[in-house]
């Protein structure tokens, strides 16, 4: 009877096991939910709403969006860490989640509660000036700076965000002090150094370009380590002396314990869907710079992001700026 026993909790064993296998052989089973932790209508729901419209031939089944906002992302980003891990609930994962656990005390969430299926899009950042300002190169901008500690203005997007830590992580290389002017977001930092009521908006590439493209603003840089995700004509940080390779991103994530098998399906699917030429081309058209790095790629870059952002709030905390 006591082998029969074990022998019965062994078969019942060997079936609970190949419970997951098959979900995992079956992923995916049913519609994807993507996850944008922020409001409809902006650069992140544009390209999460782009992304669930194209990938259903690739990953085989529909994706519906989901909007849940507050917390500055912490709403969305735990709903989406914290979901069941089979892989039918992945979440946009951006620049805020690498930013806000630094700055925000209590932030309840960080890129190591989700597995990086993919990046899709990395802006990098880039210090604007009005047309007429007479800081023709980033040179001259550093030079001032030093010869006039704190006159200088920053442009940012509100204390703590990422334009305010990429400022400051440039400021800290270029050995300048300056001030920091915070804004309602970057459309409002653009329109107030337009208006020179700023010297610098400190923003990424993405929301400058319209600016720049018009003349209305000049770059004096663009903090990229990729001259392809540059500008014609302008420095690269690294060119000029500062090597910085920080921005924005926006990515897509799954919840850590998502098993291997299944990430491997979404990874492939991810992939599929950044090199179909109808998404890429409704990217561009949105002014979405596609840039992208998949599975353990994908992830060692946010990582180092967080190292970039990290090493920036500490440096904002001693600045007391």
């Amino acid at each position: 009877m006591r082998r029969t026993h074990f022998a019965a909790i062994a078969a019942i064993g060997l079936g609970l096991a190949a419970i997951p296998a098959a979900a995992e052989d079956a992923f995916p089973a049913k519609p994807i939910e993507v996850v944008i932790p922020f409001a409809q209508g902006g650069g992140t729901d544009q390209v999460g709403r782009a992304f669930a419209q194209f990938a259903k031939p690739h990953l085989g089944v529909d994706l519906f969006v989901s909007n849940r906002t507050g917390g500055s992302g912490a709403t969305g980003f735990a709903y989406g860490a914290q979901a069941k891990p089979d892989g039918h609930v992945i979440t946009m994962t951006v620049t805020t989640l690498v930013s806000a656990p630094h700055t925000i005390k209590g932030y309840p969430v960080t890129y190591r509660d989700f597995k990086t299926i993919c990046l899709i899009s990395a802006p990098p950042g880039v210090l604007s000036v009005h047309k007429d300002s007479p800081f023709k190169t980033l040179q001259d901008l550093v030079a001032f700076g030093k010869a006039n500690p704190k006159k200088l203005t920053f442009g940012t997007a509100g204390p703590g965000s990422n334009t305010h830590l990429i400022g400051a992580a440039f400021a800290s290389k270029a050995g300048i002090e300056v001030r920091y002017v915070p804004h309602r977001g970057s459309g409002p930092v653009l329109t107030a150094t337009f208006g020179k009521h700023v010297d610098v908006a400190v923003t990424d590439k993405a929301e400058a370009l319209p600016w720049l493209q018009d003349g209305r603003l000049r770059a004096l840089t663009v903090f990229t380590g990729d001259a392809d995700s540059g500008l014609a004509g302008v420095p690269t940080g690294k060119a000029a002396g500062f090597d910085m390779d920080i921005g924005s991103f926006r990515a897509l994530g799954a919840p850590k314990d998502t098993p291997e098998p299944v990430m491997a399906k979404l990874v492939e699917g991810c992939r599929k869907t950044a090199a179909d030429k109808a998404f890429i081309e409704f990217l561009e058209k949105t002014g979405t710079e596609i840039n992208t790095r998949f599975g353990a790629d994908a992830a060692a870059w946010i990582k180092q992001q967080d190292d970039l952002f990290g090493e920036a709030a500490r440096i904002v905390a001693a600045q007391g700026s």
